[in-house]
């Protein structure tokens, strides 16, 4: 909220705070009672619009992507399903038509911003790849089309699969755990056949749906689902930074911003070593070291 991810982001740039480097979204975007909406609470509380990123119709949605823009986001979200951690009874429904998804993506590429979709159900990803978002995120239940789609379009996959080992289930309500029970196990063979299909899979997470620190262990599931421990580092590094359209980070080059981390052993020999990260540096400044 207030777009507290862009002043962070602004703040680590200018050194103030120490930090990762944030692309941030601002607010995500979607539909009135979908996922990017805040749900569970009694009529009154919380109620968002646009500004916050509740939009119906392409002039509202278009609305919310340039007052993303206008406060600084450096990329659009949206919600182009429904998902698993909201109050809805479906986790893979579609909540944002092709036509608003359409508009977002037209609207955000004037302002030089590419667009992230949440989606975990097939029409829904087949819909936003259709109207020309840069990445799905989740991709959960993937078909043959969707995947087909995904390699003649060029989309980036942003799996989030290590949460199948790491969402504690018995600490959801009952509703939403059925929702996870359901759709994480689909998820991992999905993320099997995108890799298989070579699909460009950039690396994500979901981190703070579980802790912070975890990240890396997303790595591991990666090589279990068929990628090289090369390919599963590229999804981290090269990959990632073309899926978000930056050129001066993501490999040890000259000239490139010295983002550099070092870890205890090979890890093309074995990929969880960067689970054990024992130095980083930021921007050629050392920040971590044993």
């Amino acid at each position: 909220s207030d777009f507290a991810d862009l002043a962070l982001s602004r703040a680590i740039n200018a050194g103030f705070v120490p930090g990762p480097r944030i692309i941030g979204a601002g607010h995500s975007i979607g539909a009135t009672g979908g996922h990017c909406d805040t749900t569970g609470f009694a009529p009154g509380l919380v109620e968002r619009d646009w500004r916050t990123g509740v939009a119906d119709g392409p002039d509202e949605l278009i609305k919310a992507v340039r007052y993303q823009a206008k406060h600084g986001a450096q990329v659009i979200k949206i919600c182009a399903t429904a998902g698993v951690l909201s109050f809805d009874a479906t986790v893979g429904a579609q909540q944002l038509s092709e036509v608003e998804m359409t508009a977002v993506v037209e609207e955000a590429t004037r302002h030089g911003l590419r667009v992230a979709a949440h989606a975990h159900g097939t029409a829904g990803i087949k819909a936003a790849v259709r109207a020309g978002v840069t990445s799905i995120e989740h991709g959960s239940i993937l078909d043959d089309e969707a995947i087909a789609l995904m390699k003649d379009r060029g989309t980036y996959l942003v799996p989030t699969t290590y949460l199948v080992d790491a969402l504690d289930l018995k600490a959801l309500p009952p509703p939403i755990r059925a929702k996870a029970e359901h759709v994480l196990p689909i998820a991992r063979e999905s993320l099997r056949k995108a890799i298989a299909a070579g699909v460009k899979v950039a690396f994500g997470t979901d981190a703070a749906v579980y802790r912070h620190g975890h990240n890396a262990r997303e790595l591991a599931v990666y090589v279990a689902s068929g990628m090289t421990p090369l390919q599963a580092v590229r999804s981290a590094t090269t990959v990632a930074t073309e899926a978000l359209g930056v050129t001066d980070r993501g490999a040890l080059e000259a000239g490139l911003l010295a983002d550099i981390i070092a870890v205890p052993g090979d890890p093309l020999q074995d990929v969880r070593v960067f689970e054990q990260v024992r130095f980083v540096m930021a921007a050629g400044r050392i920040v971590v070291q044993p």
